[in-house]
C-alpha cells in the first residue's frame, strides 16, 4: 500500500466524510448546527447554555473567516481547522496536540477486471475460497430488507445500533442519493450486509456493514468487498473508499477491522495537522 501525502489527493476523488455535502446534511437530520459560508462548511456547538460555542472546519483550505461567523451566530471561545491540501497556515493558529476529528483514509483504484490482484495476499487468497462455495450468493436489495434482516438476527457488534441508526437515517435525506445495500447469503440464511454510498460519478464509499459468526468460516465479508469491487466495475466507477480507518484516536476494538479493510487499499492518506485559536 502507497502512503500519500495530502497534498498528492486526486481532484477528481474528493472524498472525506467529515467534508462531504451528504454527511453535513446528515449532521443537520440530528439537529446540529451547520455553518454553511459560500462552499464551506462547518458544525457549531454551543457550551455552557450558549455562553461560548465551538466552531469546526475540517479538510478546507480557506482560512475561516471570523467576521463571517460571527454573522452566523459565532460568539466567542474555540475555532478548530483542519487543513485539506495546503500547509501555508497563518501564525496566529496553533497546532492542536490532540485530534479531535478522524485522521486516516484508505482508497482503491479500479482500473479493470483484475482489480483483486492488486490485493494482499490473505485477501486474494479469502476471494478464491469465497468463489468456490456454491452455498454462498449476494443480493443487492432495499432498505427495508436490508435492516429486516439485521433486526432479525442477534449479532454482537460493537456500536450496531449506532451503524443500523446512521444507515437508516442516511438512507432517509435524499432518495435522489444512490445507496447500495448487498447481503451475503449462506444457503437462505443471511450472514453478512454492507451498504455503500455512490458519492459521485466516480466515487463510492463505505456507508455500514455488519457480520454474523459465520461470516469468517465463510469469507463473506470478502466475498461482499469483491461484489462491492465488480458491481463498481461495471457501473464505471474508478475510487473505493472505506472512509475513516482506525488511527491511535479510536478505540481498540476497531482494530480487527481496519486491518480486515487494509487487504483490499491502494493508498492511506493521513490528516493528521488541527490547528485552533481562541476569539
Amino acid at each position: 500500500m502507497k502512503v500519500i501525502n495530502r497534498t498528492e489527493w486526486i481532484n477528481e476523488y474528493m472524498y472525506h466524510r467529515s467534508s462531504s455535502y451528504e454527511y453535513w446534511k446528515y449532521l443537520e437530520f440530528l439537529w446540529i448546527k451547520i455553518i454553511e459560508i459560500g462552499k464551506q462548511y462547518g458544525w457549531m456547538k454551543h457550551i455552557f447554555w450558549g455562553l461560548f460555542q465551538i466552531v469546526k472546519y475540517e479538510r478546507i483550505d480557506e482560512e475561516p473567516n471570523v467576521e463571517d461567523l460571527r454573522k452566523k451566530w459565532f460568539k466567542r471561545w474555540m475555532l478548530i481547522w483542519v487543513p485539506k491540501l495546503t500547509t501555508n497556515i497563518p501564525k496566529w493558529w496553533k497546532k492542536m496536540w490532540i485530534n479531535f476529528e478522524f485522521t486516516l483514509t484508505w482508497f482503491s483504484v479500479i482500473e479493470d477486471e483484475n482489480y483483486y490482484k492488486k490485493w494482499k495476499t490473505r485477501g486474494k487468497r479469502a476471494r478464491k475460497k469465497y468463489l468456490e462455495n456454491p452455498d454462498l450468493s449476494i443480493q443487492q436489495v432495499n432498505e427495508e430488507i436490508f435492516q429486516k434482516y439485521y433486526k432479525e438476527l442477534k449479532i454482537k457488534q460493537v456500536l450496531k445500533r449506532n451503524f443500523i441508526e446512521y444507515h437508516h437515517n442516511i438512507s432517509q435525506i435524499d432518495k435522489r442519493w444512490v445507496i447500495r445495500n448487498f447481503i451475503c447469503f449462506y444457503d437462505d440464511e443471511a450472514i453478512a450486509w454492507l451498504s455503500v454510498l455512490d458519492y459521485n460519478e466516480t466515487s463510492s464509499v463505505h456507508l455500514v456493514s455488519f457480520i454474523t459468526k459465520k461470516w469468517k468460516q465463510y469469507q463473506a465479508g470478502t466475498g461482499l468487498i469483491d461484489y462491492w469491487f465488480n458491481d463498481s466495475l461495471k457501473k464505471w466507477i474508478k475510487y473505493i473508499n472505506f472512509d475513516h480507518l482506525r488511527d491511535k484516536y479510536m478505540s481498540f476494538d476497531q482494530k480487527w477491522y481496519s486491518d480486515f479493510k487494509e487487504n483490499f487499499m491502494d493508498y492511506k492518506i493521513s490528516f493528521k495537522d488541527a490547528y485552533f485559536k481562541f476569539i
